[in-house]
């Protein structure tokens, strides 16, 4: 007796869900390209618009959990409207539409969140629904450094005449670096905007409340930027420390030990993390807690782009330089030490 009869149930099963599968597909697809098609046929209407785009509540419906593989559909859908209305009449009315049902039919799709972001807001100058989209975003994709850099992006251009955008552009720039997983150049970006404003207070209600997420990992994270919270406020009482010193003596001093010294200071502030506090040749009060942290980040974004130049050519590069000249860094991260600069080896493709 063959095993073909054992088999056949699951092979028509198997079956029955490709072909629904391609079925809902077409089906969506062809819909779409009805509506696309007859909007294009309205071309002679300057108001023309898209017969009808069902929402995603019906979508969720006929398609029996297959919503993601709609969502997919709908994305490409909405690139190809996006790029046609741009060399057209470039009024985007179907935009924010598309774009809000594709990530309530997939919620963690990132891409969509991201770039549906950029679109609102540089084509259609909407920052409102660009900012929604990114906040529905961001608790889908927590590790994403990608959609707060976007929001402090949107701060910065499309609302850089209101009196307080620069202060939320710091907000989400440190949202998108806490992630640990920024390139240098958004923590670069952080560092310059948290200089102008003092962060302290909301970035650490941001983190006390991250201690009771159920992931451990957040959990763990939230601690740890507590604790650099904790740093930096030190870091303020130090530099006031400085300023005197420097008011009395007419020059910044020479060494921490020096600066306690004059103020009759026992000890430097505690460092939860075990780190030690430094003055840099100017003055200024560093924490060696801290700079590790930052040099670390920026070691590991060093390291990703050096992986992707060897991947698209077979070799590493002969200089951290060669990553600018082939469009994979706009320019070199500083290092956070003061007066220092990164150490590369081109043999093995080692930065330090």
């Amino acid at each position: 007796m063959s095993a073909e009869p054992a088999t056949l149930p699951a092979v028509r099963a198997r079956r029955r869900v490709v072909t629904w599968l391609l079925a809902a597909a077409l089906c969506y697809a062809a819909a779409v390209g009805a509506q696309f098609g007859a909007d294009r046929a309205k071309s002679a209407d300057p108001a023309g618009d898209v017969l009808y785009l069902p929402n995603e509540k019906l979508l969720t419906h006929f398609t029996a959990g297959l919503s993601p593989v709609i969502a997919d559909l709908l994305w490409l859908r909405c690139i190809q409207y996006t790029a046609i209305e741009n060399r057209g009449r470039r009024v985007f009315e179907w935009l924010e539409q598309m774009v809000f049902t594709t990530v309530r039919l997939d919620p963690y799709f990132k891409d969509a969140y991201r770039y549906g972001a950029i679109f609102l807001s540089a084509l259609r100058a909407d920052a409102d629904s660009s900012l929604e989209l990114l906040h529905m975003g961001i608790p889908y994709a927590p590790r994403s450094w990608e959609l707060p850099f976007e929001a402090a992006m949107v701060q910065l251009q499309n609302r850089r005449n209101e009196p307080d955008s620069r202060f939320k552009a710091a907000q989400y720039a440190a949202m998108s670096v806490a992630t640990g997983y920024a390139p240098g150049l958004v923590i670069d970006l952080a560092a310059k905007l948290q200089s102008e404003y003092d962060l302290g207070d909301i970035e650490a209600g941001m983190w006390e409340n991250m201690l009771n997420s159920d992931d451990r990992l957040m959990r763990e994270l939230a601690q740890r930027k507590l604790y650099e919270v904790a740093i930096r406020r030190n870091l303020k009482t130090l530099e006031g420390w400085v300023e005197k010193y420097r008011e009395g003596a007419g020059h910044p001093p020479p060494s921490l030990e020096e600066l306690l010294k004059a103020g009759n200071i026992a000890s430097p502030p505690p460092d939860p993390l075990g780190g030690r506090y430094f003055l840099g040749p100017d003055g200024t009060p560093y924490n060696t807690s801290l700079l590790d942290g930052d040099k670390d980040r920026r070691v590991a974004s060093l390291r990703r782009q050096i992986d992707a130049y060897r991947e698209k050519h077979g070799a590493w590069p002969q200089s951290l330089e060669d990553l600018i000249s082939d469009g994979l860094l706009r320019g070199l991260p500083e290092h956070p030490y003061p007066g220092e600069s990164w150490r590369y080896s081109p043999e093995i493709g080692e930065v330090q």
